[in-house]
């Protein structure tokens, strides 16, 4: 199954993309060198819920106000700005 991959500085970066995400079965996965994502499932979901995730996590980005967010989607890296507020 195919995930939206955020990756995260630390743990408590992550639980906090989690608990912003929780909507959309995100969860905290540590990988084995240590470091941490968040993976948000997509399965059968339809384009109205990626845009939906992809819109929760611009709401945290510009809600937590520390930089960007470092994303994954089918294997291409890609970087989720602030919104201008």
């Amino acid at each position: 199954m195919e995930s939206l991959v955020i990756h995260v500085a630390s743990r408590e970066s992550g639980e906090g993309f989690r608990g912003a995400l929780k909507e959309f079965d995100a969860k905290l996965v540590e990988s084995e060198d240590g470091r941490y994502h968040v993976e948000i499932p997509l399965g059968a979901v339809g384009t109205k819920q990626i845009v939906a995730s992809l819109n929760a996590i611009e709401a945290y980005v510009t809600q937590r106000g520390d930089g960007p967010a470092h994303l994954e989607l089918g294997g291409h890296p890609y970087l989720l700005e602030p919104a201008d507020e």
